[in-house]
């Protein structure tokens, strides 16, 4: 397991590429400032952020850009998976905006990609707004932007009843953030008992490791039951406990 604080990979220089020219719209320019998340979330920075095989793929993506081999990505995986984050992260370095259904649905999207060329949805496969998502694709191509989706299943599973917006999705790379491997479940479980306040024994650290649901949504679970479960009892997290809680 590692994170950007404790080892020699740095925190990627961006090299943003030349923004298009604003639209003109008759005599006048139109100046679209509806991008979602305006402030940057202290919480979604590098040093939060543990990279191991699980997501490797997903960093390397990040650090490749801009010299993405396809205008439009997505990066798919579980609930938790730090899909989120990762997005974040590729903001951070471009200023990139979130678009929603809201913004797909827009009279002016075309205006609003010209002004805005570096793009994100997240959570894609909820999007209703399919016109607006095809739409979108063509003006990341028009305007030479950027476009990163994230979504828990990869396109093919998505209920795309438009059928050019599905072929142009199922021709985007996909990067998978695989089930966590034993080291991010370990840095993952410290991080959600330190928020919790919570201090676990190496030993108990262990059995958890070993006996919980293998996945981000057990990490999230497993945290919340074992604290509540502490607290009713009034208790620490010691290993018969845990071995009583997990009911193991």
């Amino acid at each position: 397991m590692k994170n950007l604080k404790d080892t020699s990979l740095k925190e990627p220089v961006f090299t943003e590429p030349e923004r298009p020219h604003k639209v003109k719209m008759g005599s006048e320019t139109q100046i679209v400032q509806m991008a979602l998340d305006i402030s940057l979330d202290p919480i979604y920075r590098w040093e939060n952020f543990y990279i191991s095989s699980s997501n490797d793929d997903a960093i390397s993506l990040l650090q490749r850009w801009p010299q993405w081999e396809h205008r439009v990505q997505l990066i798919y995986g579980q609930s938790g998976s730090g899909k989120t984050h990762i997005a974040h992260l590729w903001r951070n370095g471009n200023r990139a905006s979130f678009v929603d259904d809201s913004v797909l649905k827009l009279d002016f999207l075309e205006e609003y990609v010209a002004q805005n060329p570096f793009l994100i949805v997240d959570d894609a496969d909820r999007i209703t707004c399919h016109k607006g998502l095809f739409h979108l694709y063509n003006l990341i191509q028009e305007y030479q932007g950027y476009l990163l989706l994230t979504s828990k299943y990869p396109s093919n599973q998505w209920n795309i009843e438009l059928p050019d917006l599905a072929s142009r999705l199922q021709s985007i790379p996909a990067t998978e953030i695989l089930a966590p491997d034993d080291n991010l479940l370990r840095a993952l479980l410290i991080k959600g008992f330190s928020d919790l306040q919570l201090k676990i024994p190496e030993n108990v650290l262990n059995y958890i490791i070993k006996h919980m649901e293998r996945s981000y949504e057990g990490v999230q679970y497993t945290t919340a039951l074992l604290n509540r479960r502490s607290l009713e009892m009034k208790r620490n997290l010691t290993l018969p406990l845990v071995k009583e809680i997990l009911n193991i």
